[in-house]
């Protein structure tokens, strides 16, 4: 029988939330440019302590897919240059997880850049106008941003459904991005995330235009 750990959803909930937390800070900008970039900045770096130790210590009962109680198969990752001992509550789940890891790892290049390149300029861009440089107006800043990570994370969000001849039981599987933020709500549960936020931003952009 799955161990009862009440809350542990809410938990895994409150700690994903800091990331639309910080999208709003670095798209709205509530503080001015310069503090909310800052702040967006400091969560970013900070929350992995917070986040990586709560995954980590659930790794072994919670489903990397679908973050429900229940380990019935064991699906270590490599992430970070260490081995954590994930686990699934079922063979399809640990199927589907070692598949999308296995397609977001081969194509970690192109969604780095998807993601990193955009919020990198985001930041530079906000922090120049924040010393009275401006390069481009915030708006434009932000849709170029939303419109990038948008088409890259709903390409992403389909990598689950590639042939299953991809991660195979028994091959290596490794994350090459901070593999907690996908597990604070199970794989399955944050790529749906991605396709509601990625479809939001596009339509948005369009109705912008």
């Amino acid at each position: 029988m799955a161990p009862r750990l009440p809350g542990l959803a809410l938990q895994g909930i409150l700690l994903f939330l800091f990331i639309p937390l910080v999208l709003y800070l670095l798209l709205r900008q509530p503080m001015g440019p310069g503090w909310s970039v800052l702040l967006g900045l400091a969560i970013i770096f900070g929350h992995r302590f917070l986040a990586r130790p709560w995954a980590m210590k659930f790794a072994d009962v919670r489903c990397l897919w679908c973050g429900r109680v229940g380990a019935a198969e064991m699906v270590p990752v490599v992430a970070g240059g260490r081995t954590c001992p994930m686990s699934a509550c079922s063979d399809e789940h640990a199927a589907r997880a070692r598949r999308f890891l296995d397609v977001v790892f081969r194509f970690r290049v192109p969604i780095a850049a998807g993601i990193f390149v955009p919020l990198v300029w985001l930041v530079a861009s906000s922090l120049a106008s924040a010393f009275g440089h401006p390069i481009l107006p915030h708006h434009t800043n932000a849709l170029v941003f939303r419109v990038v990570v948008a088409v890259t994370v709903l390409v992403t969000s389909l990598a689950p459904i590639v042939p299953a001849g991809a991660g195979r039981r028994g091959a290596v599987t490794r994350c090459p991005f901070p593999l907690h933020n996908l597990v604070l709500l199970g794989i399955g549960n944050t790529l749906r995330v991605f396709r509601l936020v990625g479809a939001w931003w596009l339509l948005d952009a369009l109705v912008r235009r």
